[in-house]
């Protein structure tokens, strides 16, 4: 499988879910004391229903108690408060979602910024043992690539496309960011969070870097994708939409901008 590496320091990047980040945030913020349902949605940033959701698992596997407030168990822990959570198979969701429209900027900013540091960090004071072996590169017979476009579209500062695929025919291997942002942005652009977890699904987003700085207007190109086939006769990746993974073009403001984003295989 791919692996995404910072443009900044080129450290391999492995992305959690984001339910366990989710209980990371609730855990941590009651390190101190006990907090209220209003508490935690200041420190967590979460929807209403999400956070109600993760502490209603919480609670159940015996982890938090809920007694006026939220307050950690003492008989009960997570591994470094970033672990597995010990919960029952029948609590635990299926399927971790991906990041919200509301968190996803803050996270891969958040991202941008701490990766160097804690590299820097981790180099200074431990002897890292050897990298294991790289896995086995997938199997296909020929490759083809796909370009991300986005037509007339306003003030664009940063979008995100989720895109499905036949894991049975195709295989993702690359993402290289197009020249839309990069050529007409006065900043560099942050880039490339792509993510294939599942099997079938790649969530690909891209933002510029700074708080006033303003987007790019026109027609372009927004990344270019490369797929392995593992048979001739394969069906194209489709853009999507199903309410938890969200395709969006935002503006400087972080809202919806005008534009098209559409999916082209490149000739030859």
């Amino acid at each position: 499988m791919p692996r995404i590496r910072c443009p900044n320091c080129g450290v391999s990047i492995n992305l959690e879910t984001r339910r366990e980040l989710d209980y990371k945030m609730i855990l941590s913020g009651m390190q101190k004391s006990s907090k209220t349902f209003t508490d935690l949605l200041k420190i967590t940033g979460l929807p209403r229903k999400t956070l109600s959701m993760r502490l209603t698992a919480l609670c159940d596997s015996g982890v938090i108690v809920k007694d006026g407030g939220y307050r950690l168990n003492g008989a009960s822990h997570v591994e470094n408060c970033g672990g597995k959570m010990d919960l029952p198979e029948s609590q635990a969701l299926a399927k971790p979602s991906f990041f919200t429209r509301r968190n996803v900027l803050v996270t891969l900013m958040l991202l941008v910024i701490a990766v160097p540091i804690a590299a820097n960090v981790s180099a200074m004071l431990f002897t890292l043992p050897a990298s294991p072996p790289s896995p086995a590169p997938p199997l296909y017979i020929g490759t083809f690539q796909m370009d991300i476009n986005v037509e007339k579209t306003t003030d664009l500062f940063a979008w995100q496309v989720l895109i499905r695929f036949n894991s049975s025919e195709l295989v993702f291997l690359e993402a290289v960011e197009g020249n839309f942002l990069k050529a007409h942005a006065i900043y560099d652009t942050v880039f490339l969070f792509a993510n294939d977890t599942y099997p079938g699904e790649l969530l690909v987003f891209d933002t510029l870097k700074g708080m006033d700085v303003r987007g790019v207007s026109g027609t372009g190109t927004l990344a270019t994708l490369t797929f392995g086939y593992k048979l001739e006769t394969y069906e194209l990746p489709q853009k999507v939409y199903d309410g938890v993974f969200e395709t969006f073009l935002w503006n400087s403001d972080l809202k919806d901008t005008e534009g098209t984003m559409t999916l082209e295989v490149k000739e030859g």
